[in-house]
């Protein structure tokens, strides 16, 4: 039985006045209490001065199967089963020592992230490892945005078998291309992959088996048709036209009305970084004329913008795709929302109680309650005061075990 004290909390949804004492048993929170209460003999009391005790953080877009290099996703394709493995393996790891305690994997390849969360939900994790959600091989047309992943469907035949097997296979979500994609040559990052009937028929399948859907989606009329069918989620909801990104307010009010969680990739990479993007980014952005610092300006307008209408975000981080969003990088994210505007509050409602609520886990995860599950973190300072205290993770629990 542990006691975890320290001089500040954050419980997924407003930040303590002052100490706290979160009490944990059996793998659960027993017990939040103000102050530091005397909790007797019989609980291993853990203090942590100067610092902030939080809900473990989710990371609603990862693809495990990146190893965070450059041209990760290009070298899957390539990989062994082992080295996969090996690969998802050491994802986690950096994942835990960030302080994220379960990770929603949107882009699989051959199903081997679904078989390792099998093998954690049958006990067979060699190590601790953060809480994993999957959708298998994202959905894409043929020779479409990832289709080295495995998930190509064509016409309605197609879709409902592909559904079908995921469904065989328990999913935790669907994930399907929307449009095409920044680092996949050939698709079109501007337009659609799938008819609106076809996209309909996945988001229909999908919710009459209980799960949600979320949508890869550059293109503005990916994002349009994305709202017009009902999706649950939309990654990146980049809005992109060939003059740049175009959010028109009726648009903006309508992903407001449909409560949809907007995530991934909130940010851009450091200027420095854009002679290793893509050739595909640098083409667009020469047809846009926008520059990295342009392009980075944009972005904060355009999240700004939603964030102050009311849409609803998570902090997916697209993690493994690249070293700017490799594995553990989520705070990132959180900056990122706070630049563009939002609370620290707000910031870390999106990596907790908010990501947990669109990963269908609001009941167990995401907030610091009785009966919630004791994944808990501590990090260093004040995090209602400097979102930045996210790069300083103290003490990572998970289960109820400390783990960092």
């Amino acid at each position: 039985m542990l006691a975890i004290r320290a001089t500040r909390m954050f419980d997924g949804q407003r930040f303590s006045a002052g100490g706290a004492t979160v009490l944990t048993d059996g793998g659960q929170i027993v017990g939040v209490e103000e102050g530091f209460p005397d909790v007797g003999e019989q609980w291993q009391i853990i203090n942590h001065e100067d610092a902030t005790i939080l809900p473990g953080l989710i990371d609603t877009h990862v693809h495990l199967v990146g190893d965070s290099g450059v041209g990760a996703l290009d070298r899957v394709a390539g990989f062994t089963d082992d080295e996969l493995d090996a690969v998802i393996t050491e994802g986690l790891r950096c994942q835990l020592s960030a302080g994220v305690t379960t990770v929603r994997d949107l882009g699989d390849r051959r199903f081997s992230v679904l078989e390792r969360r099998d093998r954690q939900r049958g006990g067979g994790a060699l190590e601790p490892e953060p809480t994993i959600l999957a959708s298998g091989p994202p959905l894409t047309s043929p020779g479409g945005h990832c289709f080295y992943m495995g998930g190509e469907v064509a016409g309605s035949a197609g879709i409902e078998a592909a559904i079908a097997e995921r469904l065989e296979r328990s999913i935790d979500v669907v994930k399907v291309m929307a449009s095409g994609g920044m680092t996949t040559p050939g698709t079109d990052v501007m337009g659609t992959q799938f008819s609106t009937d076809e996209l309909r028929l996945i988001v229909r399948l999908a919710h009459d088996a209980g799960l949600p859907v979320t949508a890869h989606a550059h293109a503005l009329s990916a994002v349009e048709q994305a709202v017009d069918v009902g999706v649950d989620g939309i990654e990146h909801c980049s809005c992109l036209t060939n003059k740049g990104a175009e959010l028109s307010d009726s648009l903006l009010a309508r992903l407001v009305e449909s409560g949809v969680a907007v995530g991934a990739a909130l940010g851009v990479p450091p200027a420095s970084q854009f002679d290793m993007a893509p050739q595909a980014i640098k083409d667009l952005m020469r047809r846009a004329g926008v520059t990295p610092e342009g392009l980075r300006t944009m972005r904060l307008q355009t999240t700004g913008r939603m964030h102050r209408a009311g849409v609803r975000f998570v902090t997916g981080a697209d993690s493994g795709i690249n070293p700017h969003m490799s594995h553990g990088g989520l705070r990132h994210a959180a900056s990122f929302l706070v630049e563009a505007g939002a609370s620290t509050r707000d910031a870390l409602a999106a990596s907790t109680s908010v990501a947990a609520e669109v990963c269908v886990l609001g009941d167990r995860k995401g907030f610091l309650r009785d009966r919630y599950d004791a994944d808990i973190i501590v990090v260093h300072g004040n995090a209602e005061a400097d979102i930045e205290a996210l790069q300083d993770v103290r003490s990572v629990i998970l289960g109820g075990s400390v783990v960092r």
